[in-house]
């Protein structure tokens, strides 16, 4: 968490609802400025439906940890390392 005791997708929210973006992400969810009000105070929640409107609007993107650590591995390895491809093991693999 940052030092303001906000989790960073609740300050990600809060960054775009009160941005320089502001208008496109309320269009974009379909709320006026008492709905974002009331958001933000914690009075209202958002449907479940409109939730991937919410975070595409901000640039969100939800992946799962599985896709994650799959990346991680990836580009610890290299995505397309010659090395492995031309059947000679990983890149910068000790050999003896």
């Amino acid at each position: 968490m940052n030092s303001n005791n906000t989790g960073r997708i609740e300050a990600t929210l809060r960054n775009a609802l009160n941005g320089a973006a502001r208008h496109d992400v309320r269009e974009a969810i379909g709320w006026d400025d008492s709905q974002v009000s009331r958001f933000l105070s914690g009075q209202q929640g958002i449907t479940i439906d409109r939730i991937e409107d919410l975070f595409n609007a901000v640039g969100v993107s939800l992946v799962t940890r599985k896709y994650l650590n799959a990346m991680a591995t990836l580009c610890e390895v290299g995505a397309s390392c010659e090395c492995a491809r031309n059947g000679n093991g990983e890149c910068g693999a000790k050999r003896s």
